[in-house]
């Protein structure tokens, strides 16, 4: 009736298998999210929130340069 030990090797296996499977998940998750089938944005649309999110990074730079040489 000798139960095995949990030992640290045997932790380590664990954690490294929970960590295998998080990423897997997270894939999974972020495939779901990227996924483009369903159509919600169009193309314009897209364009449209790739130049925001430029515009978001850049427009204070912009904003700083302009109010330091005027």
């Amino acid at each position: 009736m000798a139960k095995k030990r949990f030992t640290f090797a045997d932790a380590k296996n664990k954690i490294k298998e929970l960590e295998d499977k998080l990423l897997k998940t997270k894939e999974q998750a972020g495939n779901l999210i990227l996924d483009t089938s369903d159509n919600v944005f169009t193309k314009k649309e897209l364009t449209k929130i790739r130049f925001l999110e430029l515009w978001a990074i850049l427009g204070p730079i912009i904003g700083i340069i302009i109010g330091l040489i005027f």
